[in-house]
């Protein structure tokens, strides 16, 4: 089975420990790993860690530019839906650096199941129709998905405001097994993701748990500061209709709609793409100054104050 897994520069870290915590569960030698770096994200480090852990290794280059969530993970899904198509013709297992293994044999299992119970695709089944406003019911990200996904669930394509699992639910959940190996854990609540992980949270005969923003479960003695989140699980943008004031439309926010006129925050993702590198921060502070946001100061350093400033107020008033 190929397993995928993409990761961003800003993913790094966390991408790092989960390459050195697969190694502690291999070798892998009947399995095909292939990496998918978003973003200019490195891929010789991770190559040498996982070294012969692997029958082959490949690196299929995700070269979109979109950044935040869910268009940028739309992007590098649809990366590997089309090469698993296209070139390897084979059903692919698709993980992301907070979906941590559990057990030795983890990949075996998943590939036994899979191709016993013969269905197209095989994940956790996100129960939250009825339990989330507007929840969609749907298979879980992490999950075997078929090669032929043109044909048997176009909807999961072409998404930019709904993640791919919410665009085709209706499709994959109708070809579905729904297995107890991988466990999609999700909490009802506005922020629906644990803010700490342990083994308790597992459940019983799962060899795959997600989300694991801090890499705890990996059980290396790191203690990251963690990283911020997705939205709650199968949420979109949300609608700001022509009568809503801004405060009304931060009661909506991180609930599920249809549409596509989005609340968004228009910081977000400039914010989180100038964290991921100094490189990066530069870039989007000559960017202000260049279009007249930021007044052209003498020297660099005052217009990295001023930047920060910036980014810290509106930190604080979105808290």
């Amino acid at each position: 089975m190929i397993v995928a897994i993409s990761y961003h520069d800003g993913d790094l870290d966390l991408m790092t420990r989960w390459a050195r915590h697969i190694v502690k569960l291999g070798p892998y030698l009947n399995h095909h790993l292939v990496l998918l770096p978003a973003h200019g994200a490195a891929s010789d480090g991770i190559e040498r860690i996982l070294g012969g852990s692997f029958s082959k290794l490949s690196i299929e280059v995700c070269h979109h530019t979109e950044i935040g969530w869910p268009i940028s993970c739309n992007r590098s899904f649809e990366a590997m839906a089309w090469a698993a198509n296209q070139k390897y013709k084979q059903p692919f297992l698709w993980m992301e650096p907070d979906a941590v293994p559990l057990v030795k044999g983890w990949l075996n299992d998943i590939e036994n199941a899979y191709n016993e119970k013969g269905r197209p695709f095989m994940g956790d089944f996100v129960a939250i129709n009825g339990v989330m406003p507007h929840g969609v019911d749907h298979m879980s990200g992490i999950a075997v998905y078929h090669h032929d996904m043109p044909r048997l669930a176009p909807s999961i394509f072409n998404n930019d405001r709904i993640a791919w699992d919410i665009a085709s639910a209706n499709a994959v959940t109708r070809q579905m097994h729904r297995t107890n190996l991988i466990h999609h854990d999700w909490v009802p609540t506005k922020e629906w993701r644990r803010e700490f992980v342990n083994a308790s949270c597992v459940r019983s005969g799962a060899v795959i748990y997600h989300p694991d923003k801090k890499g705890i479960l990996f059980n290396d003695g790191l203690v990251p500061n963690g990283a911020e989140g997705d939205l709650q699980t199968g949420a979109v943008v949300v609608d700001q209709k022509p009568h809503e004031t801004k405060d009304t439309a931060k009661d909506y926010k991180g609930e599920i709609v249809t549409k596509s006129f989005p609340v968004i925050d228009p910081w977000k993702d400039i914010i989180d793409y100038a964290k991921t590198s100094p490189k990066n921060k530069k870039a989007i502070i000559n960017r202000l100054i260049q279009e007249g946001i930021l007044p052209k100061a003498k020297r660099a350093k005052q217009s990295g104050k001023k930047v920060r400033s910036v980014v810290g107020a509106y930190k604080g008033a979105g808290s």
